[in-house]
């Protein structure tokens, strides 16, 4: 694993779409946010609501680009970025009681999950903190010839692909490879890309995923009275993932895009441009166990200083 960049765990939910989730997110949300802050390894969060799929790249004809009313239960992926493994186990040992009760006040909206495995940032080609001086460069003319940019816009048009691949043993650098190509091209010659992220993931949090011991597990609770912290891993802070990497290895590609149109679009180019055609297909598509499935998200809260840690 690099020792170059921060590592993400990314917490996988999903949930139930229906207007009582929203108010839970608001009212719990921040107070998680503000708890995890509190350890000097952490780098930053992002909070991304599944908002449909990629129905080409999904090979799902019964979905769409726009499922923010019918898509239920809807996924929900919260970035946290650390300095390293150690960091984000020691927040939740420090913190376990409060983190327990916040996160357990949110479980009558999840209908799977939590799941929160490890990534570790392979290339990346983000752009780093978006200011609103920024978005007219970033989100395109169409923005720049508004006098003024409304705050909504950014997170209102800036859509999210996350795609996730699962490699055949012992092809994962040739994958690596033909993502980045396949990626750099893709931001050279599409409209509307404004940056991507290849994650592999490397392992899984046992506490962060609420696997507890199996008397922890078992406790009944409304957060006032937490169980011990301790999971079938013991009750030590870890340096290295307690719970290993899934095989066949997983890799998540992480692109940004100006709006769920762009995303669309610019995706759809691996598909039905011939000279992308022939980098992605023999680059990417050659070696997946799994894959490639597309969902498309939209940014809820985020505080993207992270992205100034990333050193490729």
């Amino acid at each position: 694993m690099t020792d170059s960049n921060p590592i993400i765990a990314i917490n996988q939910t999903r949930v139930a779409n229906r207007p009582e989730t929203y108010a839970t997110m608001m009212k719990v949300g921040p107070k998680v946010c503000i708890t995890t802050a509190s350890h000097p390894g952490f780098l930053g969060f992002e909070q991304l609501i599944q908002t449909g799929i990629h129905p080409m790249a999904g090979r799902f004809g019964g979905g769409a680009v726009d499922m923010r009313k019918t898509l239920n239960p809807m996924g929900m992926y919260q970035y946290t970025v650390w300095k390293d493994v150690h960091s984000h186990e020691e927040m939740h040992h420090d913190n376990f009681k409060e983190i327990y009760e916040l996160c357990g006040a949110c479980m009558d909206m999840v209908v799977e999950g939590p799941w929160e495995p490890y990534y570790e940032v392979i290339k990346s080609d983000l752009p780093q903190i978006m200011s609103m001086t920024d978005v007219p460069q970033i989100l395109g003319d169409s923005f720049a010839k508004q006098e003024q940019v409304p705050k909504v816009a950014l997170s209102a048009q800036r859509t999210v692909l996350i795609g996730d691949h699962w490699i055949m043993h012992g092809h994962e650098d040739d994958f690596e490879k033909g993502a980045i190509e396949t990626l750099t091209w893709m931001k050279e010659n599409v409209p509307g890309m404004i940056g991507w992220m290849i994650m592999k993931q490397f392992g899984v949090s046992a506490i962060g995923s609420f696997q507890l011991d199996p008397e922890g597990a078992l406790k009944q609770t409304l957060g006032a009275n937490p169980p011990p912290y301790n999971s079938n891993y013991g009750d030590k802070v870890h340096d290295t993932p307690p719970i290993p990497p899934q095989t066949p290895t997983q890799y998540l590609v992480h692109m940004e895009w100006e709006s769920p149109d762009h995303a669309h679009m610019g995706l759809a180019h691996a598909m039905v441009d011939y000279e992308l055609r022939q980098i992605h297909n023999k680059g990417v598509l050659a070696h997946l166990d799994r894959g490639p499935y597309y969902m498309i998200f939209a940014p809820m809260m985020e505080q993207g200083i992270w992205r100034k840690h990333l050193k490729h």
